[in-house]
């Protein structure tokens, strides 16, 4: 009798981790940068690269860092799972993972920003609009919102540029959340 009992315990909590492996848990995020309703959580990555600084004229003519773009492997914990980076046709954001899908930003919306917990440190964490790109359908490929959270580092250096046109990589961690349009 005892086996028994102990051996159902057993068999739902197998279920239930099951259950909660097969449908991920969207992260707390602060309101601003909360995917709209109609959307569930595919999966998650993490990120490792680097942020990619330029040297600018700005206002006045003093020198500025502006940011030219990212550059990270994703990783889904235990292999590659994709890349990070601009795709330089359409000069927007872009993510592809390993078989081949991609998704990019979508300019028709703003990217929306929220301060990381350490802000003087770490870039800010984001809620991003993405569409497939043509080509390949695969993992990637059902992304409509992505939201970077988690950062660490990022940040371009506090000291003013010397020259134009000089280039900075600044080491950056994250985690990229990956969202779908919920199924009817």
């Amino acid at each position: 009798m005892i086996r028994c009992f102990t051996l159902a315990n057993l068999t739902s909590i197998v279920l239930l981790l099951a259950a909660s492996a097969a449908e991920p848990t969207a992260p707390d995020v602060p309101e601003k940068i909360a995917v709209p309703p109609g959307h569930k959580l595919l999966f998650k990555v993490e990120a490792k690269g680097v942020q990619i600084y330029k040297a600018v004229e700005g206002k006045g003519g003093k020198l500025e860092w502006v940011l030219e773009a990212p550059l990270a492997d994703l990783s889904d914990g235990t292999s590659k799972a994709g890349f990070h980076y601009l795709d330089e046709v359409s000069a927007v954001p872009a993510w592809e993972a390993v078989d081949g899908s991609k998704v990019k930003r979508d300019k028709a919306e703003d990217v929306i920003p929220s301060p990381a917990p350490n802000p003087k440190e770490d870039i800010p964490w984001l809620l991003v609009k993405v569409k497939a790109d043509e080509g390949k359908a695969g993992m990637f490929s059902p992304t409509v919102y992505i939201q970077r959270r988690d950062t660490v580092g990022g940040k371009p250096p506090t000291e003013d540029p010397k020259r134009i046109g000089t280039k900075i990589a600044v080491a950056y961690k994250a985690v990229y959340y990956f969202y779908e349009k919920t199924k009817k």
